[in-house]
């Protein structure tokens, strides 16, 4: 077996330091010597490229809040020579450009900083300055910040968009947990503002009630404290009632009577389901007032509502019209 295996090892020895293998390391050499020097010429030209340039903004004293943030990212086109371009993209965790705020505070209660590209290619170049990189482009090229120094106000949330329920369902409400957010922003927007509104949110053929966390609509300069909010559609359905409602004689002078048949009259009508059992037969007004039976030339009048309760829709009378008689009431009954 011993044997066997050092046949096997000089066979591959052999095959190794045969002349076909030394032909093929050769030409393997040559070929990486060649891909090399074609690199090192190739990295020497110069070639345009994007680089992304962490930014940062520092030095923001306790009681300032940043309403609305710089960009975390600057990117900038530049040209220089292969080489560097490579040694700037191997630095993978790269020290961030500082934007020093005090260096910008100018003491106001709140307001917003500006640095246009001009600036902006001043602060670039100053980072790039171990490079021989000429700046192309800067994306965005201006950058800014708002802030607000001092307590915040509190505004109540407001739902933005469309809530619609299916045609046998009804919208009961809409509610937010929190009710209100404390809302920091320069005096001069603050003073527009009434509610803090929600993104737009569109729920259409609801069926049933629907819970879900909606951010709250972002404005330059406007920072929300909580900025999502949880949002409650409560839905309700509709479902039908009968109720028997007496009907009544309006404005009728003090020694007349209306005598109806039948005395009452029953109405069925499509009522909210929050509202089912606190609607009864003293919800409704069902009359006719004697003017109106003066003027009547026929031996029946109409019944009609004189007043509706709010969540019923819908309403259906029956009998829809009635035989009526007008009674005059003796002097001692109108005593008594």
């Amino acid at each position: 077996m011993e044997k066997k295996r050092r046949d096997y090892w000089s066979e591959i020895r052999g095959i190794a330091l045969g002349h076909r293998s030394r032909e093929i390391m050769l030409f393997l050499f040559f070929l990486g010597v060649s891909f090399g020097f074609w690199l090192l010429q190739t990295l020497n030209e110069t070639f345009e490229a994007e680089i992304n340039i962490p930014l940062a903004l520092t030095n923001v004293p306790d009681n300032i809040v940043i309403t609305t943030q710089p960009p975390s990212v600057l990117v900038a086109s530049v040209r220089d020579k292969g080489t560097s371009l490579m040694r700037f993209h191997r630095q993978r965790d790269r020290k961030p450009i500082e934007l020093d705020f005090r260096k910008r505070d100018d003491g106001a209660q709140s307001g917003r900083v500006l640095l246009t590209y001009q600036d902006l290619s001043r602060i670039v170049q100053d980072y790039l300055n171990e490079s021989t990189a000429h700046l192309l482009t800067l994306t965005p090229d201006t950058v800014e910040y708002y802030f607000c120094r001092g307590l915040p106000v509190k505004l109540a949330v407001r739902q933005c968009g469309e809530v619609t329920t299916a045609q046998q369902n009804y919208l009961q409400g809409v509610s937010f947990s929190p009710d209100s957010v404390n809302v920091y922003a320069p005096v001069s927007v603050l003073d527009t503002m009434r509610y803090a509104y929600t993104k737009s949110v569109e729920l259409n053929s609801l069926t049933e009630n629907v819970t879900c966390n909606v951010d709250l609509k972002s404005m330059k300069g406007v920072k929300y404290e909580p900025e999502v909010v949880e949002m409650t559609v409560l839905v309700g359905y509709y479902t039908e009632k009968t109720v028997e409602v007496p009907i009544r004689g309006i404005n009728f002078p003090g020694d007349k009577g209306l005598r109806t048949f039948p005395s009452k009259a029953r109405l069925t009508f499509r009522v909210e389901s929050s509202k089912y059992q606190s609607i009864t037969s003293e919800s409704f007004v069902l009359g006719v007032t004697y003017e109106e039976l003066l003027e009547n030339t026929h031996s029946k009048f109409r019944l009609y509502l004189k007043s509706l309760p709010e969540g019923v829709s819908n309403v259906r009378i029956s009998p829809s019209e009635v035989d009526y008689l007008i009674e005059h009431i003796a002097t001692e009954e109108v005593t008594q």
